[in-house]
């Protein structure tokens, strides 16, 4: 077991180097009632809860107290002792020299200088690998015995190492191939900077939405996020709140990306999002001090106001850069362009997120979003690099663009709609958000105080979905790679599409921790590959003068996939019922998966029309 209780009553020494100037050590000289002297520095001490030496202890420790001390008074000197100081010698070869000569090729020592100089460094750092390894397993005291089986341990180590060298470094150099060819894309400058530019947004993105969290009030609730809710009303008021106006003006943003020059875009979005918030910050913020926004509705109001800011400043970043991907890769490699880019995206909000909780606990919050608004200045001059980041050049004006804006967008319109494998994926992509964010996430975060007893809902919530978006979206990054050059984007996106589907018919009938742990490991896994295999097929069907407005209604579609579902459940959710999400999780997926073999059905008829691999055709 990790943890054993010691059935009998513990024994206290008082020891005077660590009593010196203090009463105990008086009473150490003077001799207490309550003490069992075992030396001039040394005693036991007495007493209720305690264990009291027997006589026969007490003369053993005083015997062994004055062996001691003859052998230090009469020791026998460096010589005295020929065969001790031989087990030493060679324990020190073997602890020394063995492991590290044994392994010396692996490590491609050569010279003896080399040699000497490294083996016993090299011995040495087995050998602390391998005293990790039995301590962990023996959770014990370390003897002698525990010693040897280190040293074992190391050597074996070291002879695995040079018998199976052959083996080990062709795994290495197959394991090291598949990363460089993974992250090969960033040896593009665009797509280095335009990755850049976007995971500083998501950054300061997490660092301002954590900071404002720790001070917003809204619904009678502290923050103002969708990751735990306490009722199916208050989902769909922030849902309202925070996704409604964006999708107003995401046309008009299209058309902005696809007029004039997009490192442009990029700059006045977080230029103009800077601005406001750090109004926010200095307007709001400071004068609560660390009171929440409870009550006060000038302060609720801005704080949401800087809110909507950032995530509007976040989906413009999102949308430049689906639409550049194409032109900065030069059309090649869309697939793991845009799998290194929705992984390297939320793993940057989280380190957002992060620091923000940080620096929160250190500094106050309105500072900390001012911070969050220096990363977006970083990412204006970062994005001020990017060289080539459309076809031909955009040298509209504003004047010229806002005169014939509406005609514009309805361009957009049609062009998608008339690029079969441009609406195909648009309407995959939507299905997948209802499903998995919309029901799937937004049920368990409805849920999720049900599934822990005098626990945090919130930390419950965030460890599994954090736990199953690192996880699925780790795996989806590795089979992007694999499979980009060998199957096409649309049998990617259906077989995300089915095991989304299956995933919630499985494990949605399992109302438990584990049940929506299992869901959302697969749901994070389906949409991560779905996602970027339908922001292929919409980067390799539409022109780059059309992109900007085809991923402007991708951000409609990805704000009605949280709309639709919060307004659905505030009619259909029963509070602490596993009964109904059960019936409501099982009830998408069936819908889901319908509407799953209609897609297919249409992606067969046309599928003449679609790339056989992530390269625009």
């Amino acid at each position: 077991a990790m943890h054993r209780d010691y059935p009998q009553t513990p024994i206290a020494f008082l020891v005077r180097q660590f009593n010196e100037h203090t009463p105990n050590e008086e009473a150490l000289d003077t001799g207490g009632s309550n003490l069992v002297p075992l030396s001039d520095d040394v005693a036991v001490v007495t007493g209720p809860g305690l264990t009291t030496p027997s006589d026969a202890a007490v003369d053993a420790a005083l015997a062994a107290e004055a062996e001691t001390a003859a052998l230090y008074e009469d020791h026998p000197g460096a010589l005295g002792n020929p065969l001790h100081n031989l087990r030493v010698i060679l324990g020190l070869a073997i602890l020394l020299v063995v492991p590290g000569a044994i392994a010396a090729r692996w490590f491609e020592l050569e010279g003896s200088w080399m040699k000497i100089a490294l083996i016993p460094a090299i011995s040495v750092v087995l050998t602390i690998l391998g005293g990790f390894l039995v301590a962990s397993v023996w959770r014990g005291p370390f003897s002698t015995g525990h010693g040897w089986a280190s040293v074992g341990l190391a050597t074996a180590a070291a002879v695995g190492l040079r018998t199976g060298e052959g083996g080990l470094r062709r795994a290495l150099d197959s394991f090291a191939g598949f990363f460089n060819k993974l992250f090969a894309v960033f040896s593009v400058r665009d797509y280095s900077v335009l990755m850049g530019v976007q995971f500083l947004v998501q950054t300061g993105q997490g660092v301002i939405q954590g900071a404002i969290g720790k001070s917003i009030a809204f619904g009678g609730e502290k923050g103002f996020d969708v990751s735990t809710v306490p009722s199916a009303d208050y989902l769909l008021k922030v849902v309202l709140a925070l996704y409604i106006p964006y999708s107003l003006v995401s046309p008009f943003i299209g058309v902005f990306i696809d007029r004039f020059q997009r490192r442009k875009v990029l700059a006045w979005a977080n230029i103009l999002t800077a601005i406001v918030i750090v109004g926010v910050a200095i307007g709001a913020m400071l004068p609560l001090g660390k009171d929440s926004s409870e009550g006060n509705v000038g302060a609720t109001v801005a704080l949401i106001v800087g809110l909507l800011m950032i995530q509007a400043c976040v989906r413009v970043a999102l949308a430049v850069k689906s639409a550049a991907i194409p032109d900065v890769l030069s059309g090649k490699d869309l697939l793991q362009g845009n799998a290194l880019s929705q992984a390297g995206g939320a793993l940057f909000q989280i380190v957002g997120i992060a620091g923000a909780l940080v620096g929160a606990s250190l500094l106050p919050s309105w500072l900390v979003v001012v911070g969050g608004c220096g990363i977006l200045v970083v990412a204006t001059i970062v994005a001020r690099q990017l060289q080539h980041a459309e076809t031909r050049p955009h040298d509209s004006t504003f004047g010229q663009e806002a005169r014939r804006v509406i005609s514009t967008i309805v361009a957009g319109l049609r062009e998608v709609a008339s690029r079969p494998p441009a609406a195909l994926g648009l309407l995959s992509f939507q299905m997948l958000r209802y499903q998995f964010w919309g029901f799937g996430l937004f049920t368990f975060a409805l849920y999720a105080k049900n599934l822990v007893e005098g626990g945090d809902a919130s930390n419950v919530a965030l460890a599994i979905s954090g736990a199953g978006g690192f996880v699925g979206g780790a795996l989806g990054l590795v089979l992007a790679q694999k499979w980009k050059d060998r199957v096409p984007p649309i049998r990617l996106l259906m077989a995300s599409m089915f095991a989304l589907g299956a995933g919630v018919l499985v494990f949605g009938a399992f109302v438990s921790l584990a049940g929506f742990a299992a869901l959302l490991f697969v749901g994070f896994f389906a949409f991560f590959m779905g996602k970027i295999s339908a922001d292929t097929i919409m980067q390799q069907a539409i022109p780059d003068d059309f992109r900007g407005r085809a991923f402007a209604l991708f951000d409609i579609a990805y704000n009605l996939g949280f709309i639709v579902p919060a307004l659905v459940l505030s009619f259909l959710w029963v509070e602490g019922s596993a009964s109904r999400t059960r019936v409501i999780l099982m009830a998408s997926g069936v819908v889901f998966l319908g509407l799953t073999f209609l897609v297919a059905a249409w992606a067969r008829r046309i599928r003449d029309q679609f790339a056989p691999q992530d390269d625009l055709a």
